[in-house]
């Protein structure tokens, strides 16, 4: 799976969030430290193995949702361009017809103007 589709590269500035890879490390890191940790005080009873299962579970789960959160804007390339709508509603502008009616005033003054 590549990053830029065909023809198209993402904006120089992109970059995953900051702040969700900085918790997506500390949730990978301290939940396997959690999960090891329950693993290692296994006495073969089974409770310990169990809230390790779970521990690794959750953490997996939280890693994942936290990665996605972090590269949410590489699965969107409508997001890559800053913005992205700015133009249109340039263009919008410039062909309203208030902006017309106001070019022509002007051109109407300055023709009065001139004579």
């Amino acid at each position: 799976m590549s990053i830029a589709p065909k023809g198209k590269v993402p904006h120089f500035t992109m970059r995953p969030n900051p702040a969700a890879s900085v918790m997506c490390i500390l949730v990978f890191v301290s939940g396997t430290l959690l999960t090891l940790s329950f693993f290692s005080q296994e006495d073969g009873t089974g409770s310990y193995q169990q809230k390790g299962t779970i521990s690794a579970i959750i953490t997996l789960l939280l890693t994942l949702f936290l990665l996605l959160s972090a590269t949410a804007r590489y699965w969107f390339t409508h997001l890559w361009k800053k913005n992205a709508t700015h133009s249109r509603h340039h263009q919008h502008t410039e062909n309203h017809p208030i902006e017309k009616e106001k070019a022509f005033r002007q051109q109407l003054h300055q023709r009065r103007n001139r004579s």
